[in-house]
């Protein structure tokens, strides 16, 4: 008999999904029940047009590197996809009832929904999961729901996707409102995305190809895990890459950065650049549906292994900026503050970063920047020289933005509202752009694309933003309201982490086994090839003890699993037939299954 165990699927870097941000765990019914009301539930595929790639990636590289606005990574798409007339719905033996339903964009590398109605009643669960189903997102619950009853989710791989509400039995299924009115479809998907494609081994699927994102920023930009960032772990922490749906069409990224107030409370401001927003709003709406991606970092300094892409929170409110016009205005003050809809959990281990508003700085001095080069994993940049004398798009008001041409790394689109720290890790500016004329020593990236990377920069002042001037005294047109809410007077405050006393906690597996037994699904039953199947999906990454036991209780055989959000396979071939039991115990909580081998 074999005793081995291995991963068809697997969430890449061990990350956690939090309660009350994108996603609880948990497996839908559909993957659960045996009933044949759900293994029986046909629905038809709701078919979308099916957007040219390669023409509009084409048009949309007319636009100049580091131009005013996100980086487009991707386009908008109409769809229609509603409940409930665009699903099936069926009813179990208990009440519960399973709606699922699907959508067809055709061959796209992957896809981000946008939701224009979302309001999810308590009892109802919601799960997604791509063609194959190797990638399942959720569950989605009343606790994602937000005032402006709009919502996002984050990429998934591939061209269909499949959807499912899982409703509890005394749920008034009119209070559900869903609706999904667009696709962002990406150019490139992210690189984490390949291990949910075909059928390949994980070992080799989730290694980056031509046709997968992580890569695809200048070749001589340098990961944030390297040795010259290596001193500022907590910055590191507190960048974020930011995914939204722009008004233009397109899908667009930028960079920002987790930032503290005086009072310390980890009220959870993010800090990016104003011209990442094209449209000058000053509503929550609009960013009501921005995706913040934390420790989306390889956890190598080669970059050998792919980024994590599965720490992610959904939703902001608008709290302060400086005016842009994307069309004739120039750039004075280019600072974005907003506020994320939840708090940060724990178990991500972000940092909100410290901040220094004085008016000069010293130079020669140790500068650093984390950003994320056209959507790229997390990269760093570090300089010495810092001027004062810095604008960006006019020239008849000085010294607006801090200067800096950089020694190592540099920065490109989707750079865009990254933080410059100084030697003490503390916010100075955010980035508004860089010039043209500096030149990667290979200057086309692994896609042919011809990529600039910018080694000078200039970031808008903490110091000017923090009053500023053009702002005429509105406090949603300032930084000191709401980064010293208690008037404090004082220039420079430091990085804290998300600790437990002052952030949502995240939801772990509890010591009761429902929730354990919720999460794990053992198939099928009976075993007649000789593979017993083990689908997991956690909120968290945990270490998993599976042990078999034969009817006498002898114990037969026991593995050891890191688990997330995946499937596993275990080879019984050599089991003489008769009833077993599957225990699946993460530490504090342990779940059984009986189960029959029928060769």
């Amino acid at each position: 008999m074999k005793k081995t165990i291995f991963a068809l699927i697997l969430a890449t870097g061990g990350c956690t999904i939090a309660h009350a941000q994108i996603s609880k765990g948990g497996l839908p019914l559909s993957l659960i029940s045996t009933e044949a009301a759900v293994s029986n539930q046909a629905f038809s595929p709701v078919y979308a047009k099916t957007p040219d790639l390669v023409q509009l990636k084409k048009e949309d590289n007319i636009q100049s590197r580091m131009r005013p606005g996100p980086y487009h990574a991707g386009v908008l798409a109409p769809v229609d996809i509603t409940f409930p007339a665009s699903g099936t719905m069926v009813t179990l033996s208990d009440g519960r009832r399973v709606w699922r339903a699907q959508v067809n964009m055709g061959d796209v590398p992957s896809m981000v929904l946008y939701y224009d109605r979302f309001v999810l009643p308590e009892g109802v669960k919601y799960f997604i999961s791509n063609g194959n189903g190797k990638q399942l997102l959720g569950a989605y619950t009343a606790e994602n729901n937000n005032a402006e009853g709009r919502f996002a989710t984050q990429e998934v791989q591939g061209g269909i996707v499949n959807f499912e509400l899982d409703i509890d039995k005394d749920v008034n299924v009119e209070e559900i409102s869903w609706h999904i009115n667009q696709a962002g479809v990406m150019y490139y998907p992210d690189a984490g995305l390949k291990a949910y494609a075909g059928n390949d081994d994980i070992s080799t699927a989730a290694k980056p190809t031509a046709d997968f994102a992580d890569g695809k920023s200048a070749v001589c930009e340098i990961n944030a895990i390297c040795t010259a960032g290596q001193n500022y772990p907590q910055q590191r922490k507190a960048t974020v890459r930011i995914v939204m749906p722009m008004g233009g069409g397109f899908v667009g990224l930028c960079t920002g950065t987790l930032i503290n107030n005086t009072k310390g409370d980890c009220t959870p401001y993010v800090l990016t650049a104003t011209h990442c927003e094209e449209d000058n709003n000053k509503g929550s709406l609009p960013f009501s549906q921005w995706i913040f991606y934390f420790n989306f970092e390889t956890p190598d300094c080669a970059g050998n292994s792919v980024a994590p892409n599965t720490q992610t929170m959904a939703g902001a409110q608008f709290v302060a900026r400086a005016d842009y016009d994307k069309n004739v205005a120039p750039i004075l003050g280019d600072f974005l503050l907003v506020k994320l809809n939840n708090k940060v959990p724990v178990a991500y281990g972000a940092y909100f970063a410290g901040w220094n508003r004085a008016a000069s700085l010293p130079s020669p001095s140790t500068y650093i920047g984390f950003h994320h080069p056209r959507g790229d994993s997390k990269k760093l940049a570090v300089g010495s020289a810092i001027s004062p004398n810095g604008t960006f798009n006019q020239w008849s008001v000085p010294g607006t933005h801090w200067a800096i041409n950089f020694s190592t790394g540099g920065n490109e689109e989707g750079s865009s509202g990254s933080a410059l720290f100084d030697v003490n890790g503390r916010i100075v500016g955010d980035l508004s752009g860089g010039s043209d004329n500096q030149y990667c020593d290979a200057d086309t990236n692994k896609h042919g694309e011809h990529v600039i990377m910018a080694q000078d920069a200039v970031y808008s002042k903490i110091s000017r933003n923090w009053e500023y001037p053009e702002g005429n005294g509105a406090q949603n047109a300032q930084l000191k309201p709401w980064l010293d809410p208690t008037n404090t007077g004082t220039t420079t405050t430091n990085t804290i982490a998300a600790a437990a006393a002052c952030s949502q906690p995240a939801t772990g597996i509890s010591t009761k086994s429902t929730e354990l037994d919720n999460a794990v699904s053992i198939f099928p039953n009976p075993v007649v090839n000789g593979t017993l199947r083990m689908r997991t999906n956690l909120d968290k990454a945990t270490d998993l003890a599976v042990t078999i036991y034969d009817i006498t209780g002898a114990r037969k055989a026991v593995y050891k699993v890191s688990a997330f959000n995946g499937e596993y396979t275990f080879d019984l071939s050599g089991y003489a037939n008769g009833a077993y039991l599957v225990s699946v115990s993460n530490g504090s909580a342990v779940t059984s299954k009986k189960i029959v081998v029928n060769h």
